[in-house]
């Protein structure tokens, strides 16, 4: 299967699985899935945030942790709220001591009628 992106950092801890964008009259919810590399898990007391091409520093609005007890995180959803002016360049996610691509094109992505998709690549 390819990946959401190529060159991951290794330092993130992780990679992005895929992101669900919905729009919410003019903003937008931005929700990232991570999943954790076998060997490092996250680092729950670093911080988490989303990066604008704008060089906007946005923390998540929610979290949800799922693994099998508190100490061992194998996936994380952040979600993330983010107006026209954010989602209109690139964006990169910081996590643990990483960065991942989350968005690499620039312009706001078609949702369709249904004012929401899950994009698999970070080429949107």
């Amino acid at each position: 299967m390819r990946p959401y992106a190529w060159g991951l950092d290794p330092r993130a801890r992780g990679e992005v699985v895929s992101v669900l964008v919905t729009q919410d009259q003019a903003y937008f919810w931005v929700n990232v899935h991570w999943k954790a590399n076998s060997d490092l898990p996250h680092h729950l007391q670093k911080k988490v945030c989303l990066e604008t091409s704008h060089g906007v520093k946005l923390d998540p609005a929610d979290t949800t942790l799922v693994g099998s007890n508190e100490k061992v995180i194998t996936e994380i959803w952040w979600k993330f709220w983010l107006n026209s002016e954010d989602l209109d360049g690139f964006l990169t996610l910081h996590v643990n001591d990483g960065s991942l691509s989350i968005k690499s094109e620039s312009g706001i992505p078609d949702l369709g009628k249904s004012n929401y998709r899950n994009f698999t690549t970070n080429q949107w």
